[in-house]
């Protein structure tokens, strides 16, 4: 292709480049939308491709600077460092982290079947040999729970509050970056994760109906529990997001494809850290006060209702639907 043909055929391109570029170093990035963003992703990549044949045929000409330079301009755009600021920061909580969770609510509700599974598991395991509890509880807590006795009241007795409500919220916040990580794992581990602790909690709760302590149980978890596996599940969907990246990544490579989900997945995620903080803390002051019942029970809807209401309906409604899980 001569050097003529080539500026006739691509100068159209370049032309919108250079005037939305202009816009850009004019108004700031903050002014443009969805459209114009993506329009300019293109243009800047058609626009590097031609750089990269003039690189070859047309070395030595003004063509090659002037594109050079626009490529130039282009990228420092693209790729400017964003900083760090209160409306920023507002956004992203506002809208950013809600429009993620909603964007993936196969994988949460897979999450959430999957830690159901285990519930079922568990109390159906217990239910047929009392023997399978050994499986997955420590002895101590077999022990208090058979001698009628819940074994929380020795914990918190011994430890201080403070020092427990650390304690749990850091075992919390780790359990959940595990489960998010393992999607890693093309999900298996992320799958692990639910599976055990919902088996874990349908075995607790099989045991304490048969030894009479399930009225005091339910009193222990009602202000935090709630929140804390509501964490838990949006965590393991935002697992699931990772699995479906590396399971079904469409026309993309798989670490582009992560690289992309991996996003929203992280967003999910740091909604459940300050949620976890919360929850550790209640569960050390407030689960084993003498608080009454109402009390507690009030916190924990009141909790979780707000947390699930902030996720799904608060923010802007997210543009693009999320892709099937495995």
């Amino acid at each position: 292709m001569t050097l003529g043909a080539f500026v006739r055929k691509n100068r159209p391109h370049w032309q919108r480049l250079d005037a939305m570029l202009g816009e850009i170093e004019a108004r700031g990035p903050r002014r443009t939308n969805r459209a114009f963003l993506q329009e300019l992703s293109a243009l800047y990549r058609s626009t590097t491709g031609d750089l990269a044949f003039a690189q070859t045929h047309y070395r030595g000409t003004t063509l090659l600077l002037f594109l050079s330079q626009l490529v130039g301009r282009a990228h420092n755009q693209i790729y400017r460092p964003h900083r760090l600021s209160a409306r920023g920061i507002a956004d992203f909580v506002r809208n950013d982290i809600p429009q993620s969770v909603r964007s993936h609510l196969l994988a949460l509700s897979w999450s959430g079947i999957v830690f159901l599974l285990g519930i079922a598991l568990g109390l159906s395991a217990v239910q047929f040999d009392e023997r399978a509890a050994s499986i997955i509880l420590p002895a101590n807590v077999l022990n208090s729970i058979y001698s009628g006795q819940m074994w929380t009241g020795s914990i918190f007795s011994i430890v201080p509050a403070p020092v427990a409500s650390a304690a749990i919220f850091t075992s919390n916040i780790s359990v959940a970056l595990l489960a998010f990580a393992g999607g890693l794992s093309f999900g298996l581990m992320t799958f692990w994760i639910l599976f055990q602790n919902g088996f874990m909690l349908g075995v607790v709760f099989k045991l304490c109906a048969d030894y009479g302590l399930l009225g005091r149980l339910f009193e222990f978890i009602a202000s935090h529990g709630l929140l804390e596996i509501s964490s838990i599940l949006v965590s393991g969907g935002a697992g699931f997001v990772l699995a479906n990246a590396l399971l079904h990544p469409g026309p993309y490579l798989r670490r582009d494809a992560l690289a992309q989900q991996g996003r929203p997945a992280l967003r999910m995620v740091v909604a459940c850290v300050p949620a976890l903080i919360m929850a550790g803390c209640i569960e050390a002051f407030i689960s084993p006060s003498h608080a009454p019942v109402w009390i507690k029970v009030t916190l924990g809807l009141v909790l979780g209702g707000v947390f699930w209401l902030y996720l799904l309906f608060t923010g802007r409604r997210p543009a693009i639907s999320a892709e099937k899980v495995p």
